[in-house]
């Protein structure tokens, strides 16, 4: 039976009766779920951190790139405008009097620090080099064969820049090469989806479009190599985004499996959608932790994997927001591990993490023997289970007039259900 409008107004107000009594502290958009299992009071084993793009916060939900500051800020590019966080927001948009004072566009494809600290951004047609106080824009197709960036990844000193079918380009020391693709000494395809850099073993691994898996490393006298190590038909081939694993190789996936590559080991299957949850959910996107585990951005949620198996499930009643599809995952440098979904974009923080730094700059590597992989970095937190049942239907139902209130009091509904249970 369909609840009423009266209905569903006085269950609110019956709601706001039992929330606000003495001692109930303002209610906030952070999550915090603690282990109920002790008799004594115990530190959370993490906490989510919402944000709804509005004027004041982030100004998009539809996150392309992310990197770290300076000191430690967490900078995104979005669909709209470069949004900085660190503690507090400020967005920088398109400045249509003076780009040099400004953004090039508003629309941002990729985002890289370079050795000197500069930021580059890119855009659909052309990057720039921000310093800090202005920005250089370069859209010259002699420097650039074509302008619209796909990716950017810093190499010790140098930067790497892939754009659009024109290959992949190199920035050293203040020269620029182009590679031109299927020639002698380029590489054998055309458009790179993605990359990213295995600094252990000094290698860069790209996923393109439609030619396969390629790496790229270094001659003794600097000369770049390129080699395929799946094509387009085989195994891996059709696997299109790279993340790098910071324990050594990369890992790299598709929306039905994820598997990890370094230039020793070769390819090594680690998951497919099958092994999740909900069988034939579909891997959006991924992101490695300095400890070994991987979160796996799904349409159900987000996934921790850790020695072969799921440690962790996180939904909409862990505090992801309301919808359950994850769009992206990525790790910054403060090792919170930030999300994007329809409507939302957040960050998930645990004490395991925080205890792990991240070497916010790439590291010079001169290596002669290429080492084995090591494992984990640190011993994980056991899982906590959280007091919220994973089936918790929302507090107002789908079709009540009253469900756009559900992302604020589904939090504290759970946190009053998580106090009884202690209780």
């Amino acid at each position: 039976m369909v609840r009423t409008a009266n209905s569903d107004l006085l269950l609110l107000l019956l709601f706001l009766s039992l929330v606000i009594i003495p001692g109930t502290a303002g209610v906030d958009n952070t999550t915090v779920l603690s282990d109920t299992t002790g008799v004594t009071e115990q530190a959370p084993p993490y906490t989510i951190q919402l944000f709804i793009p509005t004027q004041q916060m982030i100004h998009s939900d539809q996150i392309n790139d992310i990197t770290s500051g300076p000191v430690g800020e967490t900078i995104i590019g979005t669909s709209f405008g470069l949004s900085t966080y660190n503690g507090s927001w400020s967005t920088r948009h398109l400045n249509l009097n003076n780009i040099s004072e400004g953004l090039m566009d508003d629309y941002i494809t990729a985002l890289e620090r370079d050795s000197d600290g500069n930021l580059w951004i890119g855009y659909s047609s052309g990057l720039q080099i921000y310093n800090g106080t202005t920005y250089r824009s370069i859209r010259d197709q002699q420097l650039l064969k074509e302008t619209r960036i796909r990716d950017l990844q810093r190499w010790n000193n140098e930067m790497w820049i892939a754009t659009g079918h024109a290959g992949i380009h190199r920035y050293s020391n203040g020269a620029w090469t182009w590679y031109q693709p299927m020639t002698k000494k380029g590489p054998g395809f055309y458009e790179v989806r993605s990359m990213a850099l295995d600094a252990r073993h000094n290698t860069l691994v790209i996923a393109t479009e439609v030619e396969g898996v390629w790496i790229v490393q270094k001659s003794d006298d600097d000369q770049a190599v390129f080699k395929e190590i799946s094509p387009r038909y085989g195994t891996y081939g059709f696997l299109g985004q790279v993340r790098p694993d910071p324990a050594g190789g990369v890992y790299i996936s598709n929306q039905t499996m994820v598997v990890h590559y370094d230039p020793v080991q070769g390819f090594i299957p680690v998951l497919t959608d099958m092994d999740l949850a909900a069988p034939g959910t579909s891997i959006n996107d991924i992101t490695a932790a300095p400890d070994g585990r991987l979160f796996i951005a799904t349409d159900n949620g987000i996934y921790i994997w850790k020695d072969g198996g799921i440690t962790g499930h996180l939904t909409r009643f862990e505090g992801l927001g309301t919808s359950l599809v994850i769009r992206t995952v990525s790790i910054d440098a403060k090792n919170r591990v930030w999300f994007s979904s329809p409507g939302y974009v957040g960050f998930y923080a645990d004490q395991t993490a925080s205890t792990i730094t991240i070497e916010m700059m790439t590291p010079v590597m001169t290596i002669n023997s290429t080492p084995a992989r090591t494992q984990t970095l640190a011993p994980t937190m056991a899982p906590v289970q959280p007091v919220v049942t994973q089936n918790q239907p929302p507090f107002f139902a789908d079709d009540s007039f009253l469900k756009f209130l559900n992302p604020i009091i589904d939090p504290i509904a759970k946190a009053l259900r998580a106090i009884g249970s202690r209780g």
